[in-house]
This record gives structure tokens, sequence and C-alpha cells, in this order.
């Protein structure tokens, strides 16, 4: 198996785990027996728990992100393109609870480095949503306000 596909089948069984039992009580010997693998390969692969629940929450945040950029089209109304783009928010986290519960309950509450992770993706898509909301005001033709005297 081409080690891609082998690190995602990791970050996979990973994922399920830290989002039922939590960081500290998903085990790396779980998370191997899960992922079909030894123990050692998933060291080998991404070194510590530590590393390995950061790629976990890096991978689920961009997939996250993505789908949202994905569902939404570009030449639509603003008010339809934050519509599509909730609505995307929701489906993906609906398909995914797993990946949702390690970005929002499981990474937030084991502190630095995962809390830090979680805030990137947040500033991301709050910067996301910020562009389609003020990009159609600053085309809009708004009436100039007479001067007060």
């Amino acid at each position: 198996m081409p080690r891609a596909a082998r690190e995602q089948q990791m970050l996979d069984a990973a994922v399920q785990s830290f989002a039922r039992l939590g960081y500290r009580a998903a085990s790396m010997d779980q998370i191997a027996e899960l992922a079909g693998v030894s123990k050692p390969l998933v060291y080998l692969y991404l070194n510590s728990k530590d590393e390995l629940f950061t790629a976990c929450i890096r991978r689920e945040a961009g997939a996250l992100v993505a789908a949202v950029r994905a569902g939404i089209e570009p030449g639509l109304p603003a008010d339809r393109q934050l519509w599509d783009g909730l609505t995307a928010f929701f489906t993906h986290t609906a398909e995914n609870p797993d990946g949702w519960a390690v970005l929002h309950r499981r990474a937030r509450t084991h502190g630095e480095p995962f809390a830090t992770e979680v805030t990137a993706m947040r500033e991301d898509m709050a910067a996301f949503v910020t562009h389609l909301t003020t990009r159609p005001a600053r085309h809009a033709a708004i009436p100039s306000c007479p001067t007060r005297r």
C-alpha cells in the first residue's frame, strides 16, 4: 500500500478513536489495531500521539474549510453564497461527525498546541466569510450622505 494511503488509514482510525474516547483515553495501541497496522508503524509515520492528534486536527479542519469553499458558487449574490456556505458546513459536519467531534469538542479541551490549530481554522473561515460579505458592499452603489452643518 502506498505511504499516503496507509497514512490516511491511520488518520481515519485516529480520528475515530479521538472523537469517541478523547485524546487522553485513546491509545496508540488501539489506533494501530483499528488501522490494521503495527504500533511501531504508527510511530514511524506520525512520530508521537501529539503529532498524530495535530495531524488529525489539520486534516479535519482542511476538509471542513474545503467543503465550505466548494459549496459556494462564485457570482451568486452574497446572501445566497452565505446560505450555500452554511449548508455546506452543516452537511459536512453531519456526514463527518467524528471529524467535527475532534475539532469542536476534543481539540479545544486539550490545550496548546491543539487549540491553536482550531483557532487557525476558525480565523481562516472567518476571513472567508468576511470576504463574502464585504465584497458586495464595496461594489454596491452607496448614495452619498448630505453633510451636516
